[in-house]
């Protein structure tokens, strides 16, 4: 177990760059506060405002968004007129340019340490206790103390805007102003923030191998419609009818990625369906999005039902490599749990919080993070808008097409991962669940996987292949044999 130095030292070097010349900023703003200056009351708005937007990015990253907002609204209301009174006792005096002459204080500086203290005090305590992130009772407290920092500031600002005089009058338009502004804080994130670019990254990007590959091996594209009467694409290596295995590829990826899996598997004995996610491959409408959120749980169960595996003679099991083997966690966690009779996920990408995650995962995932918090607060409220904007981008040199999904939006991201709550969907899985990883992975920590999964559910049980990479895992003959052996443990097949 991690000490608490230890904790507050992983939180520090994971802390995003930009924070700390932010808070430098906040501290300089702070200290020029101590003394009398003569300024636009703009000037005196930043540290509010900064307050206001760390407290939506707590809000964006709450497992319960809305219940956080509640907290946060309630904290809110209690903190503004303190800091409208405090904002009050400060002399001011407007002058005839419309700058304000204030006096010196404490305030700012107090306040703007503040903001970070209370951040990193709660990032401590879900460092030590990552389960806390979970319950109603913590996310309301930080979703309040968001609010009350946030109101603070605010009233604050009200209050020396009303000693100038002429904001008196305004004063009666500032429950307006303050929604106007919420919203054009969003909407400015939502319009500007996107996935940056990245250069193509090998161990993410090209399959070992491919290039010896006997693609007259491969069988051909089928389809079946979904409910909407969209298509969606696989391939079958036929072999027992009584033994199925639905396979899914990686982020980005088709179902060809899976092609060596998919054989080491039929040789198995499983009749293999590999399957392209919608939004890949010729699966779906557009390359990179889906039409709603959890549109991949309602296709992968209109594909069970319209290939006959609804027979509850036949075994099935649910592989999945990477993005799609978070995919397998969440299906195996989700209310459809009940489809197949075992997963196994390869390499899974379990959240990005995880610790098994690498920052950017190794460099092959470029998120818009403020673009996903704006969009998941307004999700938080059962507003889905803009959920096709894109939010994720691969480092891949390749463009959108049947062969490759470079971009993700919102909705076919979050539909393909755990929640925010993934800690306890995973806590919940209670049919037979493999997690197998290579140990040389580039893009997630493979000796992180076994101390996790074994605080969070023992029943879980983790294989790591010794010398192998993260594209290893579906590529190299030892880790395709390596899978199918495991699936043969899930399927009652290994004594036989």
């Amino acid at each position: 177990m991690s000490s608490p130095l230890q904790v507050v030292f992983q939180i520090v070097t994971n802390t995003p760059l930009w924070v700390w010349p932010l808070m430098v900023l906040v501290v300089w703003l702070g200290v020029l506060g101590l003394r009398s200056r003569i300024l636009p009351l703009w000037r005196l708005a930043i540290l509010p405002v900064v307050g206001l937007i760390l407290s939506f990015v707590g809000m964006g990253q709450a497992v319960q968004p809305a219940l956080a907002l509640v907290a946060w609204l309630a904290a809110l209301a209690v903190a503004l007129p303190l800091g409208t009174l405090l904002g009050r006792r400060r002399t001011v005096r407007r002058l005839d340019d419309g700058r304000l002459e204030i006096a010196g204080g404490w305030f700012m500086l107090v306040f703007g340490l503040s903001i970070f203290a209370v951040r990193y005090a709660l990032g401590v305590v879900f460092g030590m206790a990552p389960a806390l992130k979970a319950d109603p009772s913590w996310i309301a407290l930080a979703g309040g103390v968001g609010g009350f920092v946030a109101g603070l500031g605010i009233g604050w600002l009200a209050g020396v805007g009303s000693r100038s005089g002429r904001w008196v009058r305004r004063l009666r338009w500032a429950p307006a102003m303050f929604l106007l502004t919420v919203a054009a804080g969003l909407g400015g994130i939502i319009a500007f923030s996107s996935p940056g670019e990245l250069p193509r990254l090998l161990a993410g990007d090209s399959l070992p191998g491919l290039s010896t590959w006997n693609m007259a091996e491969l069988p051909p594209v089928q389809r079946v419609m979904a409910r909407d009467g969209a298509p969606l694409a696989y391939r079958v290596y036929p072999a027992r009818a009584d033994r199925a295995v639905v396979l899914i590829h990686g982020s980005s990826g088709t179902n060809i990625s899976m092609h060596k899996s998919a054989q080491a598997l039929q040789a198995a004995g499983a009749t293999v369906y590999s399957i392209s996610l919608r939004g890949h491959g010729g699966s779906g409408t557009a390359n990179g999005d889906t039409s709603y959120r959890d549109q991949l749980d309602d296709d992968l169960m209109d594909f069970v039902k319209a290939v006959g595996l609804t027979d509850l003679k036949i075994h099935k099991t649910l592989i999945g490599f990477s993005s799609g083997g978070g995919f397998v966690l969440r299906a195996a966690s989700g209310a459809n749990r009940q489809a197949f009779d075992a997963y196994l996920a390869i390499s899974p990408f379990i959240a990005q919080d995880s610790p098994t995650t690498r920052p950017a995962s190794g460099g092959w995932a470029s998120v818009a993070v403020p673009r996903v918090v704006a969009l998941t607060i307004l999700d938080g409220f059962g507003l889905p808008w803009f959920q096709g904007l894109p939010v994720v981008r691969f480092a891949t040199a390749s463009g959108p097409s049947e062969n490759r999904t470079p971009v993700y939006s919102f909705r076919l991201a979050a539909g393909l991962q755990l929640s925010r709550g993934w800690r306890s969907e995973i806590a919940r899985i209670d049919r037979p669940t493999i997690v197998a990883v290579g140990a040389d992975d580039e893009l997630f920590r493979a000796e992180l996987y076994a101390p996790l999964l074994k605080e969070l559910n023992p029943r879980i049980s983790v294989e790591v292949v010794p010398g192998l990479g993260h594209l290893d895992m579906i590529a190299q003959q030892r880790a395709c044999a390596s899978v199918a052996s495991l699936w043969r443990q899930l399927s009652g097949e290994s004594g036989t």
